[in-house]
């Protein structure tokens, strides 16, 4: 198996690589805070693999959908469209008689792009880890020498020459700022859904009766402790107990589901302009793979 790791121009710029860096991918890490005794302010996106988590009982092997999945920017074409970005920029460096910096190992991510969006679901994870996020690697940071600094950043450097062959931008390729916008905004309306506030109002008298008192699941994430406890465990353990009895998952899921089936249509040209502009890149990145790999 190959070792993943980010592409040269990634040891300058990690979170530009990925648009959906934020908030989601440096990244939230975990469930999006909540207002106290509220409703949670947003979703959890962090993932670069675009897995997800179960939506009705915790550990199922049943991943949450959602109809905006298809306009994510699939790991896949990320990593296409990122090696062709390699190309360029170790292209450019070598022209102006830099050597290119060596790859950096990537992290793993460390939730999927769904996981804990509703808050946590996994009895598995309860038990370990309670509300702390699974271990995990930070990526490999590679010092760059001065000219390699100077040759790769700054107008008309190599990262942002690399970027406008690829994207037309200075930008790197990432999710469409249409598909986060939509993403944040079906889950805020999600949280003010009739069945929605019913089903949380179920796993809070749930919780309640396991003496645990909370108003919303996404209030429970944040443990002052550095290690998880055995008081956390336990209040994890509830939490989705909870959610399995009271369907809270499968409820929530769906009704953003619906609202986010709404906002597509409602802007369906834009989105086809996101798979079109999708294509265009990649054809891009093909024309300059197909190119033969110069040597050292």
């Amino acid at each position: 198996m190959n070792t993943p790791r980010l592409t040269i121009a990634a040891v300058v710029t990690c979170c530009l690589l990925l648009a959906s860096c934020s908030t989601n991918s440096g990244t939230t890490t975990g469930a999006a805070p909540a207002s106290a005794r509220g409703m949670p302010s947003g979703p959890a996106d962090t993932s670069a693999d675009g897995t997800g988590t179960a939506p009705g009982a915790a550990d199922d092997a049943t991943v949450i959908s959602l109809p905006l999945d298809p306009y994510f920017l699939p790991p896949t074409d990320n990593a296409r469209l990122h090696t062709a970005l390699d190309r360029l920029v170790a292209d450019c460096l070598r022209s102006a008689g830099v050597r290119p910096p060596a790859p950096a190992t990537a992290p793993t991510p460390v939730l999927g792009r769904y996981e804990r969006r509703y808050g946590l679901t996994s009895a598995a994870g309860a038990r370990t880890t309670g509300y702390h996020l699974p271990a995990h690697s930070d990526p490999t940071q590679i010092p760059l020498s001065p000219d390699q600094l100077n040759a790769l950043t700054g107008p008309n450097g190599c990262q942002e020459s690399a970027a406008r062959r690829i994207t037309g931008t200075t930008s790197y390729p990432g999710d469409a700022y249409l598909v986060r916008s939509v993403n944040q905004e079906s889950f805020d309306r999600s949280t003010k859904a009739p069945e929605v506030v019913a089903a949380v109002a179920a796993w809070s008298r749930c919780m309640k009766q396991a003496d645990h008192d909370y108003a919303t699941p996404l209030e429970t994430g944040a443990w002052p402790s550095e290690r998880p406890t055995d008081q956390e465990r336990r209040t994890a353990l509830a939490d989705v107990a909870c959610k399995q009895q009271t369907r809270l998952v499968l409820i929530w899921n769906e009704a953003e589901a619906a609202i986010q089936r709404i906002l597509i249509q409602e802007n369906a040209t834009a989105f086809d302009d996101v798979l079109a502009e999708r294509r265009r890149m990649l054809s891009e990145a093909d024309i300059v793979l197909a190119q033969p790999e110069p040597g050292p």
